[in-house]
């Protein structure tokens, strides 16, 4: 946005049209980047586990083929696992669910967890000892250093700063709360639309009358639509049939057959997909957050020479949303 676009003017009423949009911008980075975090501890595990088995099977596939057809194995075992809730469901009329209470126990406490790791926590006995263990190794290298050769300065280096990091790691909040956002997107339950502090305690007064009120569940609908839709069906059966065809075309493109995917072989092309797949949803995550943060500092530029051009004293570092607001507002109440 610049200063020729229709959208805003140059008064005090426009800029406050300008500051919304930047408050806006504000918002979803900040969404983003929590997503961005989910998304990089999630392609690190994918990553990991993916070399992890090629170091182990040295498989010789294309990657890009294993890739499409971990994708397709993936989405069958995805499609199996819903089957297989629906039958579930239906087998279960009438009698309840002690799964589902477990799932929103399991919610319960990931929130809490969520909510506890804002605050300061104290290190335990093993961490105060390995601190101090640290400590004294710390003393004992640079002594080391100096009364035998200096080389010893580079344990500093390759051991006791790693180690320290990790320490330090476990210890932040951050990485505390992405650990307890993943357990509860792993417990099943309906995914949280804002993770803040109030919509998580919302969340859990939700769950917590729920599990007070817990009664075996009835179930008078359907689970699976597909189930007396003649359409639904031969929708899913056609799509089926395509995939079949897809992967049977793949498999002979790399030497393989259907035998090979129930194994170690079929195990590492799913992680290749996965890896694919998360390496993928990191990059437009980021990709996004770096374009949403160049169109709110063009709006932040704007709003900040207005309030020079007005005589506003700027104050470094003071250049969010809720700053500017303040001083359009000492603005706006001059006389």
């Amino acid at each position: 946005m610049t200063d020729a676009d229709p959208g805003y003017d140059e008064t005090l009423a426009g800029q406050r049209l300008r500051l919304a949009s930047l408050a806006s911008f504000e918002d979803h980075i900040r969404v983003l980047r929590d997503q961005e975090c989910d998304l990089e501890v999630e392609h690190i595990a994918a990553r990991a586990a993916l070399n992890s088995a090629t170091d182990r099977l040295r498989p010789k596939v294309d990657p890009a083929l294993a890739s499409r057809i971990g994708r397709i194995l993936e989405h069958r075992r995805e499609r199996e696992e819903l089957r297989r809730q629906a039958d579930e469901h239906q087998g279960s009329r009438g009698t309840g669910s002690a799964r589902e209470v477990d799932r929103m126990r399991a919610g319960r406490a990931a929130l809490q967890a969520w909510l506890d790791a804002s605050r300061p926590r104290k290190p335990g006995g093993v961490v105060r000892a390995a601190k101090v263990i640290m400590l004294v190794a710390t003393i004992v290298t640079v002594w080391a250093a100096f009364a035998v050769h200096l080389a010893f300065l580079l344990l500093l280096v390759v051991v006791v700063g790693p180690v320290s990091f990790a320490m330090g790691r476990g210890q932040d909040a951050d990485w505390r709360r992405v650990g307890a956002r993943r357990r509860f997107e792993g417990s099943g339950l309906a995914p949280m639309g804002t993770w803040d502090d109030e919509s998580v305690r919302a969340r859990m007064v939700e769950l917590e009358s729920l599990l007070a009120n817990a009664r075996p569940a009835r179930r008078d609908e359907d689970v699976d639509s597909s189930h007396g839709n003649p359409l639904a069906a031969e929708n899913a059966d056609r799509e089926i049939a395509e995939e079949d065809r897809q992967i049977m075309s793949d498999l002979s493109a790399a030497g393989l057959t259907m035998e090979d995917t129930k194994g170690d072989t079929g195990n590492w092309m799913r992680l290749v997909a996965r890896e694919e797949r998360s390496r993928r949803s990191l990059e437009r995550v980021k990709d996004e957050r770096k374009r949403l943060r160049t169109e709110a500092n063009e709006h932040r530029d704007q709003l900040l020479r207005y309030l020079q051009s007005q005589g506003v004293k700027l104050i470094e570092q003071q250049d969010t949303a809720a700053a500017i607001a303040e001083r359009l507002d000492r603005l706006s109440e001059s006389p």
